[in-house]
Protein backbone atom coordinates (compact mmCIF):
# COMPACT_ATOMS: atom_id res chain seq x y z
CA UNK A 1 0.00 0.00 0.00
CA UNK A 2 0.99 3.49 -1.13
CA UNK A 3 1.34 5.88 2.39
CA UNK A 4 -1.32 7.90 1.32
CA UNK A 5 -3.60 4.86 1.25
CA UNK A 6 -2.10 4.32 4.92
CA UNK A 7 -2.69 7.58 6.02
CA UNK A 8 -6.55 7.96 4.77
CA UNK A 9 -6.81 4.05 6.93
CA UNK A 10 -5.32 5.49 9.48
CA UNK A 11 -7.76 8.37 9.42
CA UNK A 12 -10.77 6.11 9.13
CA UNK A 13 -9.86 3.87 11.98
CA UNK A 14 -9.70 6.88 14.00
CA UNK A 15 -12.89 7.58 13.00
CA UNK A 16 -14.15 4.11 13.43
CA UNK A 17 -13.21 4.22 16.89
CA UNK A 18 -15.00 7.17 17.60
CA UNK A 19 -18.07 6.17 16.50
CA UNK A 20 -17.67 2.93 18.57
CA UNK A 21 -17.28 5.10 21.51
CA UNK A 22 -20.15 7.93 21.21
CA UNK A 23 -22.30 4.87 20.17
CA UNK A 24 -21.60 2.55 23.09
CA UNK A 25 -21.11 -0.54 20.99
CA UNK A 26 -18.63 -3.22 21.74
CA UNK A 27 -16.10 -3.77 19.15
CA UNK A 28 -17.50 -6.05 16.21
CA UNK A 29 -14.44 -6.95 15.27
CA UNK A 30 -14.70 -5.73 11.37
CA UNK A 31 -12.70 -3.14 9.67
CA UNK A 32 -15.78 -1.68 8.58
CA UNK A 33 -18.46 -0.23 10.50
CA UNK A 34 -21.37 1.67 10.00
CA UNK A 35 -22.77 4.65 11.81
CA UNK A 36 -24.36 2.82 14.31
CA UNK A 37 -21.02 0.66 14.93
CA UNK A 38 -22.97 -2.69 13.15
CA UNK A 39 -20.57 -4.27 11.29
CA UNK A 40 -20.48 -3.36 7.45
CA UNK A 41 -22.42 -6.54 4.86
CA UNK A 42 -20.46 -7.61 2.26
CA UNK A 43 -23.62 -6.38 0.33
CA UNK A 44 -23.53 -2.82 1.80
CA UNK A 45 -19.61 -2.66 1.09
CA UNK A 46 -20.42 -3.89 -2.87
CA UNK A 47 -23.35 -1.19 -3.45
CA UNK A 48 -21.01 1.41 -1.77
CA UNK A 49 -17.99 0.76 -4.22
CA UNK A 50 -20.84 0.13 -7.33
CA UNK A 51 -21.84 4.00 -6.15
CA UNK A 52 -18.23 5.25 -5.98
CA UNK A 53 -18.08 3.51 -9.56
CA UNK A 54 -20.55 5.08 -11.09
CA UNK A 55 -20.15 8.45 -9.57
CA UNK A 56 -16.84 8.62 -10.81
CA UNK A 57 -18.14 7.44 -14.59
CA UNK A 58 -16.32 3.91 -14.61
CA UNK A 59 -19.40 2.08 -14.35
CA UNK A 60 -22.74 2.93 -16.38
CA UNK A 61 -25.65 3.54 -14.51
CA UNK A 62 -27.47 0.50 -14.65
CA UNK A 63 -26.36 -3.17 -15.88
CA UNK A 64 -23.30 -5.28 -15.19
CA UNK A 65 -20.80 -3.19 -17.24
CA UNK A 66 -18.15 -1.47 -16.36
CA UNK A 67 -15.80 -2.36 -13.33
CA UNK A 68 -16.58 -4.30 -10.81
CA UNK A 69 -15.82 -4.49 -6.90
CA UNK A 70 -14.19 -7.62 -7.00
CA UNK A 71 -11.41 -6.73 -9.56
CA UNK A 72 -9.72 -4.63 -6.63
CA UNK A 73 -9.25 -8.83 -5.61
CA UNK A 74 -7.85 -9.09 -9.29
CA UNK A 75 -5.76 -6.25 -9.17
CA UNK A 76 -4.30 -7.37 -6.15
CA UNK A 77 -3.40 -10.89 -6.83
CA UNK A 78 -1.78 -9.83 -9.85
CA UNK A 79 0.13 -7.09 -7.95
CA UNK A 80 1.23 -9.40 -5.77
CA UNK A 81 2.35 -11.93 -8.11
CA UNK A 82 4.20 -9.66 -9.94
CA UNK A 83 5.94 -8.20 -7.17
CA UNK A 84 7.43 -11.73 -6.19
CA UNK A 85 8.50 -12.36 -9.71
CA UNK A 86 10.58 -9.04 -9.52
CA UNK A 87 11.82 -10.37 -6.14
CA UNK A 88 13.01 -13.42 -7.70
CA UNK A 89 10.65 -15.72 -5.85
CA UNK A 90 9.72 -18.87 -7.24
CA UNK A 91 6.00 -17.75 -7.79
CA UNK A 92 5.20 -21.50 -8.81
CA UNK A 93 5.70 -22.22 -5.29
CA UNK A 94 4.15 -19.56 -4.01
CA UNK A 95 0.93 -19.40 -5.72
CA UNK A 96 -0.86 -21.81 -2.76
CA UNK A 97 -0.03 -19.15 -0.22
CA UNK A 98 -2.28 -16.96 -2.90
CA UNK A 99 -4.80 -18.85 -3.05
CA UNK A 100 -4.90 -18.96 0.56
CA UNK A 101 -4.18 -15.09 1.03
CA UNK A 102 -7.27 -14.70 -1.28
CA UNK A 103 -9.15 -16.81 0.67
CA UNK A 104 -9.30 -19.69 -2.46
CA UNK A 105 -9.56 -23.32 -1.16
CA UNK A 106 -7.83 -24.41 -4.67
CA UNK A 107 -5.38 -22.59 -7.24
CA UNK A 108 -8.35 -23.30 -9.55
CA UNK A 109 -9.89 -20.54 -7.55
CA UNK A 110 -6.78 -18.07 -8.06
CA UNK A 111 -6.46 -19.03 -11.75
CA UNK A 112 -9.40 -16.96 -12.81
CA UNK A 113 -7.81 -13.87 -11.04
CA UNK A 114 -4.45 -13.66 -12.86
CA UNK A 115 -3.90 -12.69 -15.79
CA UNK A 116 -1.15 -11.59 -18.08
CA UNK A 117 0.39 -8.04 -17.73
CA UNK A 118 3.02 -6.72 -19.68
CA UNK A 119 5.13 -6.67 -16.36
CA UNK A 120 4.70 -10.67 -15.91
CA UNK A 121 5.22 -11.29 -19.47
CA UNK A 122 8.68 -9.19 -19.72
CA UNK A 123 9.56 -10.84 -16.44
CA UNK A 124 8.85 -14.10 -17.77
CA UNK A 125 10.38 -13.41 -21.19
CA UNK A 126 13.65 -12.36 -19.44
CA UNK A 127 13.79 -15.88 -16.87
CA UNK A 128 13.26 -17.70 -20.10
CA UNK A 129 16.25 -15.70 -21.73
CA UNK A 130 18.56 -16.29 -18.81
CA UNK A 131 17.31 -20.23 -18.70
CA UNK A 132 18.36 -21.00 -21.95
CA UNK A 133 21.32 -18.77 -22.05
CA UNK A 134 23.00 -20.97 -18.96
CA UNK A 135 21.98 -24.21 -20.92
CA UNK A 136 24.11 -23.15 -24.08
CA UNK A 137 26.84 -22.52 -21.82
CA UNK A 138 29.89 -24.92 -22.10
CA UNK A 139 30.09 -27.23 -18.92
Amino acid sequence: MQDDLVGELRCYIDYRCQILIDQHCADPEALFARRNGSPLTTACASDAIHRILRDLGSKSAQGRVGARPYEFLHASAVHRLTMRAQEGVDIHAKLPLLSAYLGHQNLLGTEVYLKATPQLLELASTRFEQHVRRAQQPQ
